[in-house]
């Protein structure tokens, strides 16, 4: 509105010389940006062409201190008495007057009176002013100004508003009012009119209205109706925008959706989120706070409360680039109609304090766990541990200094494991003189689990209590344990020399049954400590002796002398069975030898194939050892018995790995040199070390053993990976034996404990893709698209690693928004399977690991509880083990077998239509953990949106959304959310 009273003032110019300087002109005070309607611009350009000025009145346009106004039309008449202008066109021409940048253009004719003040014009007219940075306005009908009263009226007029977006408005007729007391101030009241996004010239929606007002930087219209090109969709109270761009303080949109206003079915409970108020404290620093809240029921049908809950949330975000800091502090309370309460705070910060320091952290902490899980609907915030991270690093002249730590919190569980501190001093190697090179390393961290709830025989106590009856309590079982270790390598003209210091304790507050064994006669007995604990203090020194290479060849062949421990436990150790005292074992020189060559044989290419290479990287080492003795003290210390113990015979073990790798280079018609070709790994094959020992095949073949038990090694694997199917990579681990290698009762029985694989596919990479390539045909290459969200972009063991990192717990962070999923990218998916068969253990003092048992100790009666702690160990099997033991002789667990599968599928069924769906797959009980599906369309100037998600602690939620992609907030949503699968979905 601003450029009609504008140019319409300029007219007034003509009368006297006072008016050759321009009045203040009501605006908006802000610089808009310009508009895509070219409509307007061009209509300007083709009809308002003013007549070339000669030399006098170029020279006259040009003086200094002066602004001109320029008219043209057929017809130009003064009447000087009563200061009377009247501009007409010629037929098929319009009248033009033009003062500075601003235009006025009409077809009918222009007319100003100084009597009334009042400035008219009609027919068609343009109201042009381009340093406003604005387009034209464009109308039909008569504009009347009062410039005595600052006030005017417009018909039929179409114009721009800029809100990030450009939208385009329409109105009937609009009545202009201007406050001369504040420059720039301005009310405009509007009858009648349309609001779109849309350029196009039949717009695909728009609004429209019977009132409008458009005050500063707030525009208010009511009622509206929705109109889908010419189909009226739905009605609106009134539409409610803020044209202001940037940041600014406010009302923050309530989310809500069409059933929270008038209930489908009785078991429906109305969602109202964010309902709070933003506001802009500087260019540094904001806040937000609000109110999420659900309706509650008491007890349903099914037995269980729903409660309802009330959550009030506040966020202070903050971010000082020339000082570079940044972070967010965020906290929320929960209210649950049952009277239980949460409060949670997040503290995300990191800031550098020069270019050698920086400190990050992201704190979370909760004070009820359980109501912190139960009242999610997004599956990975319900499978989240709450972690909290916090990390300092700084360089030191050459040294590189670390200091951090950890906590953890887990949903619906009290126990609490904490890292803290972690301590990591490093330096690259230090030249101390020519021929000394020193390379020190030292690193520090202690651990605290509270609360553990595994559960064990000692997981109850019996007491008597206050009615002299028996009764059982919980145990408040903790463990600590600490580690520190100090390398210090040296170099020493050429030669090697590696010391290294270890330290490790253990302690395990709680009762625990163990079982002791006569160290000669290998008889048993049982005993039950109060407490357990072990030190352990390790000092292993190496030697090794570079060859030159003529001696050492192509084998890269490295001698070596290393002085190891006996036994494969620590040098120094002491134990809850040595009554606090260190016992150690002896160490005896180890000489060895070893080499890793590369052998590469080269084969003739054919079909695609220019050339193709296969590359053999063994690894072979011998080592002996004389035989040595180990006290019987140590031996008790750490629960071990003389009793075929074969740690003391003397080695003589020769080790050996391989990897393979076959690569072949692509032929290409079009490049001149094919040498230079790129290659692709056809199959790399990686397989794990095995140790053979003879001396062992020796001393176990007069028990009548086979030649296999002359192997050491427990555990053997692989590793499979290929280009040829993209992100395809498999591993697999084998159990060798069936006990303790140490000892002579070890049988060989292999054992497939593990397996796990990955294949990431898309429609521009998949094995038929590429087999197309190798052969030559023509295949789309693959298409630069907007990077797809974290969780799609991201291959399913890293959304599998999410689950089990700490992700918010307060603030907008932790909401768990709708993704939006990018259309007309193909296709693409993700899968990755994870099998766990741990071996089943030996002996009597075996606890079979029942996840109900557990979860039925955890859940004291809870029957939500009790659900969702089973649902997340379905969908974490391998994460929350049972705890070991400080030595041998303690409990074992039989851990049941887990087969979970994770995929993620984004494909597009049409050009406009997107879907993306992720899950959890129970292999093992053929369940589903978790479900998010989404159906997207684009639908140009909108966007709907259909999400489902389920949730391992049985919540679903259904969403529906419409929205504007001009304005996000005007949208249209139906959201169904069952909380603990209590209500009929």
């Amino acid at each position: 509105m601003r450029w009609s009273v504008a140019a319409l003032c300029a007219v007034l110019g003509s009368s006297a010389a006072s008016a050759q300087v321009i009045p203040p002109l009501p605006g908006r005070g802000r610089t808009a940006t310009p508009t895509r309607d070219t409509t307007a611009k061009s209509a300007l350009d083709s009809v308002a062409k003013l007549a070339t000025p000669d030399s006098v009145m170029q020279r006259l346009l040009t003086q200094p201190g002066f602004t001109s106004t320029r008219y043209q039309g057929q017809q130009v008449t003064f009447r000087e008495k009563e200061k009377d202008l009247e501009l007409l066109p010629a037929p098929k021409e319009v009248a033009i007057v033009k003062r500075g940048t601003q235009t006025i253009v009409s077809d009918s004719g222009i007319f100003y009176r100084e009597a009334t003040r009042r400035v008219v014009t009609g027919g068609h007219y343009i109201l042009s002013d381009p340093s406003s940075g604005q387009a034209d306005v464009v109308g039909t009908g008569p504009v009347d100004y009062n410039l005595a009263e600052r006030r005017g009226l417009i018909h039929n007029a179409k114009f721009p508003v800029n809100n990030g977006e450009t939208w385009y408005m329409t109105v009937k007729t609009a009545a202009l009012v201007t406050d001369s007391l504040q420059p720039g101030g301005h009310s405009e009241y509007i009858r009648g009119g349309t609001l779109t996004s849309c350029p196009d010239s039949i717009p695909d929606y728009h609004f429209e209205y019977g009132d409008a007002k458009h005050i500063g930087n707030t525009i208010v219209a009511a009622p509206a109706v929705l109109y889908i090109r010419d189909i009226p969709v739905i009605w609106l109270p009134f539409i409610f925008a803020d044209s202001k761009t940037g940041r600014r303080s406010g009302i923050l949109p309530p989310r809500f959706g069409v059933g929270d206003i008038v209930r489908n079915s009785p078991s429906y409970r109305r969602n109202v989120d964010n309902v709070g108020y933003y506001w802009a404290l500087s260019e540094y620093m904001d806040l937000s706070a609000w109110l999420d809240w659900r309706s509650g029921a008491g007890t349903n049908t099914t037995g269980f409360p729903d409660p309802g809950w009330s959550k009030w949330n506040a966020e202070w975000q903050y971010k000082w680039t020339d000082r570079m800091l940044a972070g967010r502090l965020a906290s929320s309370y929960t209210f649950q109609g049952d009277a239980s309460r949460n409060f949670a705070v997040s503290w995300g910060h990191q800031q550098e304090f020069s270019k050698d320091s920086r400190i990050s952290t992201n704190l979370n902490y909760v004070t009820n766990t359980t109501l912190q899980r139960q009242n999610n609907f997004n599956p990975y915030t319900v499978l989240a541990t709450i972690s909290s991270q916090v990390n300092y690093q700084r360089k030191i002249g050459p040294a590189s200094l670390t200091v951090g730590g950890t906590m953890r919190q887990y949903p619906g569980r009290e126990q609490v494991d904490r890292n803290l501190p972690t301590v990591s001093i490093t330096t690259g190697p230090l030249d101390l003189a020519k021929w000394l090179v020193w390379t020190p390393s030292f690193n520090f961290s202690a651990s605290q689990t509270l609360h553990m709830d595994q559960p064990g025989p000692t997981s109850f106590r019996v007491i008597t209590n206050e009615l002299g009856r028996i009764d059982s309590v919980r145990t408040d079982r903790s463990a600590y344990t600490a580690q520190a270790s100090f390398d210090t390598p040296l170099r020493i003209f050429g030669f090697e020399i590696r010391n290294s210091f270890r330290i490790n304790q253990m302690r395990n507050d709680f009762p625990e049954q163990k079982t002791i064994y006569d160290v000669v006669t290998g008889a048993q007995d049982t005993r039950i400590f109060s407490a357990t604990y072990r030190t352990d203090i390790e000092w292993n020194p190496d030697f090794q002796i570079p060859l030159p290479r003529n001696i050492g060849g192509p084998f890269n062949i490295v001698p070596g002398v290393s002085f190891q421990n006996v036994d494969a436990g620590p040098f120094f150790v002491r134990t809850e069975r040595t009554n606090g005292k260190f016992v150690h074992q002896t160490k005896r020189a180890t000489f060895g030898l070893s080499a890793a060559p590369t052998i590469y044989g080269l084969i003739p290419g054919f079909g695609p194939f220019f050339k193709l290479r296969h590359a053999i990287s063994p690894t072979i080492s011998y080592g002996y050892a004389p035989a040595a003795r180990v006290s019987d003290e140590y031996l008790a210390a750490i629960g071990n018995t003389r009793v075929g113990y074969l740690g003391s015979l003397a080695q003589n073990a020769v080790t050996f790995g391989l990897n393979q790798n076959i690569e072949a280079k692509i032929r290409s018609k079009t490049d001149t040199n094919p040498e230079t070709a790129r290659p692709v790994k056809l199959l790399s094959l990686n397989f794990a070390s095995l140790s053979y020992d003879f001396e062992r095949l020796k001393e176990l073949r007069k028990k009548g053993r086979g030649a296999v038990y002359g192997l050491t090694t427990s555990n053997w694997g692989y590793t499979l990976s290929s280009d040829l199917l993209p992100g395809f990579q498999l591993s697999s681990n084998y159990s060798l034996f069936e006990g303790n290698t140490v000892s002579d009762s070890a049988i060989f029985k292999p054992y497939h404990e593990n397996i796990s694989a990955s294949l990431n596919i898309s429609q521009t990479e998949n094995p038929f893709v590429i087999l197309a390539r190798l052969f030559g045909k023509a295949v789309p290459e693959a298409q630069t698209t907007a990077a797809p969200p974290a969780d799609l972009r991201q291959p399913p063991d890293a959304v599998a690693e999410r689950r089990i990192a700490g992700q918010p717990v307060a603030g907008q962070g932790s909401r768990g928004e709708r993704y939006l999923i990018p259309v007309n990218q193909g296709w693409r998916a993700s899968f990755s399977l994870s099998s766990s068969r741990p071996r089943p253990p030996t002996g009597d003092k075996v606890i079979d690991f029942d996840p109900r048992q557990r979860c039925e100790q955890i859940a004291a009666g809870n029957p939500f509880l009790l659900q969702a702690c089973l649902d997340q160990i379905r969908a974490q099997p391998t994460t929350d083990t049972p705890i070991g033991s400080t030595t041998a002789g303690g409990q074992a667990y039989r851990i049941p077998a887990t087969t979970s599968l994770n995929s993620s599928i984004n494909f597009n069924l049409t050009p406009m239509w997107a879907m993306g769906w992720q899950t959890t797959y129970d292999v093992e009980r053929g369940e589903f953990a978790s479900h998010i599906v989404q159906l997207q369309r684009e639908i140009h100037d909108w966007r709907a949106i259909f999400a489902f998600t389920q949730s391992p602690n049985g919540n679903f939620a259904f969403n529906f959304s419409i929205g504007l992609k001009a304005e996000p907030d005007l949208k249209f949503d139906y959201n169904r959310a069952t909380v603990r699968g209590t209500q009929p979905f």
